[in-house]
């Protein structure tokens, strides 16, 4: 059904209003991401991220990431892998989740 809107030009995934909200939730990720890095200046190390934390990762799935950090199931998916590194904002979430007896 999804194929056949897109190939018909009405995409419910595009258009002015998704679009519009779309970019206000970026534009808010964006603005809690430097208010978080004004507070907490220099506390980003990535290495430390995916030596310690992304291999731990393996044992939950992607809803249980997700729900720990409130981040989308791709990008849980693409830091599981060890694809990308998520703000460090979301770094003591995602420790608790791994650390959690």
């Amino acid at each position: 059904m999804l194929a056949a809107q897109t190939a018909a030009g009405n995409d419910p995934r595009r258009g002015p209003e998704v679009n519009g909200a779309r970019g206000e939730a970026i534009a808010e990720a964006h603005q809690r991401n430097r208010g978080w890095a004004r507070e907490h200046p220099g506390q980003r190390d990535e290495a430390w991220f995916k030596r310690e934390i992304v291999p731990k990762l393996d044992a939950f799935t992607l809803k249980e990431i997700g729900k720990a950090t409130g981040l989308s199931l791709a990008a849980c998916s693409r830091i599981r892998a060890g694809t990308k590194v998520p703000h460090p904002r979301h770094w003591e979430a995602i420790r608790a989740l791994v650390e959690k007896p």
